[in-house]
């Protein structure tokens, strides 16, 4: 919970205690009496009032004068439109610091695109057997739990049912393009603040990579983060939530390197984080990649 305070060179002159020093005086008709209900000396409560009302240039109080009760104290106009105002952006600040907290120290959200057709490999490469367990498998491997909420988006149950083994969720779909898996992958992880695509056929992608990954997006909200190897980029990458609304428009077998190809506003804000080894950035076409992808393992 943030505490929003009006403040002026002076230092502050409004916050939750002037405030809630008007609200009761409103409903006590008695300065003196909201001070004691709240334990506070008077001569204490009229410097507060005196210094909100110096800061903001107007009167908060007018006093009552006579009268059966002796008098007492009722708040201005512009009291009742400052405490109005300033509880309103109070619920909203809050609100807003809450949403916040959550896109921030939540897990970093993660796709992992697998709806390939997979034609010159022949088969469903991601369930193809790679160093005693799966293609898709040993990826997922690199996408630390604690770190990513990971999301694969497949046409195949049999992807599908394999990921949920591995304890990503899986989100099937029957559109035939690659920006159809994007949109369904956006669709999956809702109001993240930001988003790694990770390709489902890049086996030897280290979990050390993905955490500089993470870090590097952290540290750099607005920037596009890549992997890199020698300079040169590759994937996983991470989009910040600004940029979820130019991936969904894609259109056609692309993905977000269109995006980064048709855009310099974009490309620009990339910033490329090196893997250990170029390997890493390799995925799978065909029978022969998958072999010599592992003998390198």
């Amino acid at each position: 919970m943030i505490t929003p305070v009006i403040a002026c060179d002076a230092g502050r002159i409004f916050g939750p205690g002037p405030a809630e020093l008007l609200e009761r005086t409103r409903s006590c008709g008695s300065l003196h009496a909201a001070a004691a209900e709240m334990g506070m000396a008077y001569s204490k409560a009229t410097r507060i009032i005196r210094t909100a009302e110096e800061g903001l240039g107007y009167a908060l109080l007018e006093r009552k004068r006579g009268g059966a009760a002796g008098g007492g104290s009722a708040l201005t106009f512009r009291a009742e439109l400052l405490l109005a105002r300033y509880n309103a952006w109070r619920c909203e600040a809050s609100a807003a610091a809450n949403t916040l907290y959550e896109q921030r120290f939540s897990r970093m959200a993660c796709v992992v695109m697998a709806s390939g057709d997979a034609r010159r490999f022949g088969s469903n490469k991601l369930l193809a057997p790679f160093a005693g367990t799966t293609v898709l498998e040993h990826t997922i491997s690199a996408l630390p739990d604690e770190l990513l909420d990971v999301v694969v988006v497949t046409r195949s149950a049999e992807v599908a049912e394999l990921a949920e083994r591995c304890g990503a969720r899986a989100v099937l779909h029957d559109l035939p393009l690659q920006s159809d898996t994007v949109r369904a992958g956006l669709a999956a992880i809702g109001n993240a603040s930001a988003c790694m695509f990770v390709p489902g056929d890049q086996p030897l992608l280290s979990e050390e990579s993905v955490r500089a990954l993470a870090l590097a997006s952290v540290q750099n909200p607005a920037a596009i983060v890549r992997l890199a190897h020698d300079g040169m980029p590759g994937s996983p990458v991470i989009w910040p939530h600004d940029c979820f609304s130019a991936l969904s428009a894609l259109e056609g077998d692309v993905g977000g390197s269109e995006l980064l190809r048709s855009r310099a506003d974009l490309a620009e804000r990339v910033i490329m984080v090196e893997a250990a080894r170029a390997c890493e950035l390799a995925d799978i076409d065909t029978p022969a990649d998958l072999e010599h992808l592992e003998r390198l393992l």
